[in-house]
């Protein structure tokens, strides 16, 4: 067998994996987050519910990642049909189905983006968004991390440690 044809037969079979996976959990296909918000982030929890206010925590958003989440757009016909208008003994089973992967939703929001549980029931996710501060009379490009319908800032995120220690 050629190369080639070990390639070919390879890739078909890794095709129908992923159909497979689409059309087992409902995803239409893998979201990309905007450029803006891609990066290594580096941010303190400041909202006034923060028990640890020091220590400088990393967020990694790649193409179609946040913080080692995969990212991807549902089907919303998949989810009329296969959660929303089910049992509740039917969409339990395929919540805990769900919840073994590393699945989550994700839908543009603004410049950002939103991320939330893959199946949804409540609750509004975080959002990233990126924003200008400033920071000692400079201003900085930065990423919103926030929550809540208000999309009320849990932190905000900046490209270096140095910048997310003497922001305020």
């Amino acid at each position: 067998m050629s190369l080639v044809a070990f390639f070919s037969i390879f890739f078909v079979g890794m095709q129908s994996q992923n159909v497979h996976a689409a059309s087992q959990y409902g995803i239409t296909r893998k979201y990309t987050t905007p450029k803006a918000t891609q990066g290594t982030w580096y941010y303190r929890e400041t909202d006034k519910f923060s028990s640890d206010k020091k220590t400088i925590h990393t967020l990694k958003i790649t193409t179609h990642t946040a913080d080692k989440n995969k990212l991807y757009v549902p089907s919303q016909k998949f989810f009329k049909k296969n959660v929303y208008n089910v049992s509740s003994k039917k969409r339990n089973a395929f919540i805990k189905k769900v919840m073994k992967k590393n699945i989550y939703a994700a839908y543009n929001f603004k410049k950002g983006f939103n991320v939330n549980n893959w199946v949804n029931l409540a609750g509004d996710g975080v959002y990233y968004i990126p924003v200008t501060r400033t920071v000692k009379g400079k201003k900085v490009k930065a990423l919103k991390i926030a929550t809540g319908a208000d999309q009320h800032a849990s932190a905000y995120a900046f490209k270096t440690k140095a910048l997310a220690k003497a922001a305020k």
